[in-house]
């Protein structure tokens, strides 16, 4: 699979979908909280809902597994703030963007191969690839959370559990309601032909 270069104008686009990620993480967050904060000592862990992932994935579909990335990273911020860094929780303040950019790269690559940016979409195939495409990142927090939490602050395994199981139920809910939405949006003609138009080389 070709893998394009990133241009100046692809960083202008991977800033602003990572802002907008950003903006849409923290309405999500403030709105849809699931579980309070729970402490672990030195530090807490809260579940809320994350929608941010709709700016990777729409990156990934029309720009690549690379710009896909690079947005997944930078619209992971307000997150990495919310759940790691305000909550005492370092680990996860640094885990989290390099876990949503692994999506992004993951999605460029699956939803190429699905052949997404086709005229013809259906609705399972673009719930499914986000799905796929997620997987990734729910093995990467399991091993945060269960290989590496432990070791660092010393939290045994089976209190940990419950927390990684919402975690994991909470982002596949999201991965579906953004499927959808991404279909939604390339659909939408007017949508589609800006984005593309936005990533055709001058």
């Amino acid at each position: 699979m070709h893998i394009r270069m990133v241009s100046p104008k692809d960083w202008i686009w991977i800033c602003i979908m990572g802002t907008l990620g950003n903006v849409i993480s923290w309405l999500s967050i403030m709105f849809a909280p699931f579980l309070p904060t729970v402490s672990f000592g030195p530090y807490s862990v809260s579940i809320a809902l994350d929608l941010s992932h709709i700016t990777t994935f729409i990156s990934a579909l029309y720009g690549g597994p690379v710009i896909g990335g690079l947005t997944g990273i930078i619209g992971g911020l307000v997150a990495a703030n919310e759940f790691g860094f305000s909550k005492g929780n370092m680990i996860t303040g640094f885990a989290l963007p390099l876990g949503k950019a692994l999506t992004g790269v993951v999605a460029g690559i699956v939803m190429a191969a699905m052949g997404l940016r086709d005229e013809n979409h259906h609705q399972p195939r673009f719930i499914s690839s986000t799905l796929i495409s997620y997987i990734p990142e729910a093995v990467y927090t399991v091993f945060i959370f269960l290989a590496v939490f432990p070791i660092v602050f010393g939290t045994p395994i089976f209190v940990l559990y419950p927390i990684i199981v919402g975690i994991l139920i909470k982002a596949f809910v999201e991965m579906v309601v953004e499927g959808v939405l991404l279909l939604s949006l390339a659909n939408n003609q007017g949508f589609t032909t800006m984005v593309k138009s936005f990533f055709i080389k001058s």
